[in-house]
């Protein structure tokens, strides 16, 4: 296990490995066949729920479900080809894990349905946590929420259907790479219904994503030039889905120069982007958490009620020594104006920023002394929004060690002197936040036994005493059968918070910005077992329980978020609970009110499935 053989001779301390690859010549006129693959599906589903006698949607506690759909494959060329589907199902791919997430930003999780995994790299064009093709925007859970009158009840669709999907990608023998995708999902409708009246509701509009990605390799690889164009278009007929943007397009184009063998390199990026829809849909774009466009301390852009459209751009360049040799070091600058949004079909969580960013590396690949092969890093990261307002500076260490039983050790260390957070008050002034500390461990045994353990363990601290996070993973897979394996893993968080974020309130037309201390506790573990009966016939589980408990307390508002003495930025609260709700008193009464945001969460995700490929290219899922 993790053992290689090549015929061709291969250099430790190469630059690369895929263009060393031996190449066999004299091999013409071999026979050309026209691969199709095609496998319609049937699905019979059970669901089962708690009775509810008054709600027609759970009376009877359970109910069947049927449909139908189809995959196709078909080789267009040696080198390309086109994979199809009609309304997909995805009912085996593994549940995502759960989180509980407190920040502004939404949770990315990765892509695990088999139709968007094939050829994922075609159509990658990713740079600092920027993907510009995300495809989990693909058949998302609908946008809109009806909202629910107390006497009716409402059946509400749990994902978008994918009605169909094209994908065609390959590479030609000049190399050039192309990739293009195309989906339509569905128009979705919820079913409210009360004792008198049944209607529908849609919550998603029908929708199509289109994507097309093009790199051409030059000069044996050293150069490579590449573009993509992403459409995104809502088909939007109802006044309550106007908040949804209409047309999205985005594009970029990438070049990669690599020369001495590959040992340096340059890699350059620009992308831009273009949104419209209605006044209502871009005014909650300019007030989204990427740009927070109504800051009271912005002047370099401003909110516009009356806007439509909404542009912007960004890009990175980059220059290094790459991996050839032992010292690897590079070069970033990388940029993102207000106004740029990737996330109707790509992932973005900050626009408004300008990075510039250092590192240099030791690599040592060959054993010295008990090493098999070690790393040390060194990072440096400055950050300014587009009105070049100084924001943070980050030093980061990181030192990796692989000893010769394969044994393997990670440590890191970050520091942030203190800094300015321009989205900590989600949309209000600008706060000075404490310097930071950050460590990370990681330790693993070796990967090729059958007993593999593993632990990550974080940990960070401010200058402000109070706040204070740590988590720690360990894991444990073991494979007591070559068909066999079991794997758990149990995860631990505590994250203590002086300054997490709680409301904005509006007081006599001030802005009130509530933060608050919190305590959350947070507990998970995840199961897996694999058992591969027989290469045609397995079974496998996943199961992953969570639960995270929150209390607030403390409460406050930023009064003068920049103060140089951490004291003085808050105003301590005089507050007084009324059930779930709190009020703010002065020396007048009543001055506003907000909910009490406390929380206890717990979940069970798991599945189940059984797989038996009972011919050749037939399979029955039990799921």
């Amino acid at each position: 296990m993790q053992e290689e053989n090549d015929w061709e001779p291969q250099s430790s301390e190469g630059p690369g490995i895929l263009y060393l690859f031996g190449e066999i010549h004299g091999i013409q006129d071999l026979p050309k066949s026209q691969s199709i693959e095609i496998m319609p599906y049937t699905l019979g589903k059970l669901k089962t729920f708690k009775t509810e006698p008054d709600n027609p949607f759970t009376d009877k506690g359970l109910s069947w479900l049927g449909n139908v759909g189809l995959d196709a494959k078909i080789g267009l060329s040696s080198n390309f080809t086109a994979d199809v589907t009609v309304n997909p199902d995805f009912g085996q791919v593994e549940s995502d894990p759960s989180v509980m997430n407190l920040t502004a930003f939404e949770t990315f999780y990765e892509e695990k349905r088999p139709f968007f995994l094939k050829g994922k790299n075609i159509f990658s064009f990713d740079f600092d946590n920027t993907n510009m093709f995300y495809s989990r925007r693909i058949g998302h859970a609908p946008t809109y929420t009806p909202i629910v009158s107390e006497d009716a009840y409402m059946k509400f669709p749990d994902n978008i259907t994918i009605l169909s999907a094209l994908k065609v990608s390959g590479k030609t023998s000049n190399g050039l790479a192309v990739g293009v995708l195309q989906n339509i999902t569905n128009r979705e409708q919820a079913i409210l219904q009360s004792a008198t009246t049944q209607r529908e509701v849609t919550v998603e509009p029908l929708t199509s994503y289109s994507i097309a990605r093009l790199q051409q390799d030059f000069e044996e690889g050293n150069t490579v030039l590449g573009g993509i164009v992403t459409a995104t278009n809502c088909f939007i007929n109802d006044s309550h889905l106007h908040f949804i943007n209409r047309d999205a397009y985005t594009g970029g184009f990438d070049l990669l120069h690599q020369w001495n063998d590959k040992e340096f390199y340059v890699n350059a990026n620009l992308i831009g982007s273009t949104i419209s829809g209605s006044t209502e849909a871009i005014s909650g774009l300019q007030n989204a958490s990427a740009r927070y466009y109504q800051r009271p301390d912005l002047d370099y852009v401003q909110f516009d009620s009356t806007r439509t459209q909404l542009s912007g751009y960004g890009g990175q360049l980059k220059i290094g020594k790459g991996s050839k040799g032992f010292w690897h070091y590079s070069t970033e600058l990388n940029w993102r104006s207000p106004g740029l949004d990737l996330n109707d079909l790509g992932f973005m969580q900050t626009a408004d920023i300008i990075k510039l960013s250092n590192s240099i590396s030791y690599f040592v690949n060959q054993p010295v002394s008990i090493f098999r092969t070690y790393s040390v890093g060194l990072n440096e990261i400055n950050n300014w929004d587009f009105g070049i307002r100084y924001l943070s500076i980050v030093f980061s260490t990181n030192i990796y060690l692989e000893f010769l039983n394969k044994w393997a050790l990670t440590t890191s260390l970050s520091y942030t002197p203190e800094a300015l957070d321009i989205r900590l008050l989600r949309g209000g002034y600008a706060m000075l936040v404490p310097r930071t500390w950050f460590m990370s461990h990681y330790v693993r045994t070796d990967p090729s036994e059958r007993i593999f353990f593993e632990c990550t363990y974080n940990v960070s601290a401010s200058a402000n005493p109070s706040n204070h996070y740590s988590y720690v993973q360990p894991g444990l897979s073991v494979m007591p059968l070559t068909i066999l394996r079991v794997a758990v893993s149990v995860n631990y968080s505590s994250n203590v918070d002086n300054l997490q974020y709680v409301d904005t309130r509006s007081d006599n037309n001030n802005q009130r910005y509530i933060l608050a201390h919190i305590a959350q506790h947070s507990l998970g573990a995840t199961f897996r077992i694999d058992y591969n009966l027989t290469p045609e016939l397995s079974l496998q589980y996943y199961g992953s329980p969570f639960t995270s408990v929150g209390r607030y307390s403390l409460f406050k508002t930023a009064s003068n978020p920049r103060a140089a003495d951490y004291s003085d930025r808050f105003f301590i609260l005089n507050l007084i609970q009324k059930g779930n709700t709190y009020e703010v008193l002065d020396d007048h009464g009543l001055e506003y009110s907000f909910a009490n945001p406390d929380f206890a969460f717990g979940q069970f995700r798991s599945n189940l499935v059984f797989r038996w490929e009972y011919l050749p290219g037939s399979q029955l899922y039990l799921v």
